[in-house]
């Protein structure tokens, strides 16, 4: 069995998670990142700390760009899985499910939208983890991704009692912080 932990637009300066995420990502197998660290000092101490596949994002400085890919396609347990930081704000998702296809992997990890999904298209299981940091229309999530072979389960884990990056706070009045 091997657990992934999947995070996404981090948008940080540097690399100060919330506690929660921290404990999910530190009793992982693995961390898989969809892109926008933002700067390369989160990407740089990420790489050093843990066992990680990720791929560029959109508004990642130009080290990050140069350094990581567009996408990338690994193995666990015999199950292909691919990341890619392209998302669909709309809640149709086939492109990506042709993506997928066209990656030639099982599961697609991706990014950009900054909320939570799982869908399955054409076969093919996709993944958005959210975002643990700057959540938009959700809260402040990653996904822990349990792989058994080809068995595959899938976690949305609050990380913080933030939603829609407006600092509202859950268990609480509302409140812009």
């Amino acid at each position: 069995m091997t657990k992934i932990i999947a995070i996404s637009d981090t948008h940080m300066d540097l690399w100060h998670p919330p506690k929660k995420l921290s404990e999910l990502m530190d009793n992982a197998d693995l961390i898989v990142h969809c892109g926008d660290f933002t700067k390369y000092e989160v990407y740089e101490t990420l790489k050093k700390e843990y066992d990680l596949f990720a791929v560029r994002g959109n508004a990642d400085d130009n080290r990050i760009k140069k350094e990581l890919p567009e996408l990338t396609r690994f193995s666990v347990e015999g199950l292909k899985i691919g990341l890619i930081h392209q998302g669909n704000y709309l809640n149709r998702f086939d492109d990506l499910g042709y993506k997928a296809k066209e990656m030639s992997v099982d599961v697609l990890v991706f990014g950009h939208i900054h909320r939570f999904v799982v869908e399955s298209v054409g076969g093919k299981l996709l993944i958005c983890p959210g975002s643990p940091t700057k959540p938009r229309l959700s809260i402040a999530s990653c996904a822990e991704i349990t792989v058994e072979g080809k068995r595959v389960n899938v976690e949305m884990k609050i990380v913080q009692d933030v939603v829609c990056g407006m600092g509202v706070r859950l268990n609480e009045n509302p409140e812009r912080i």
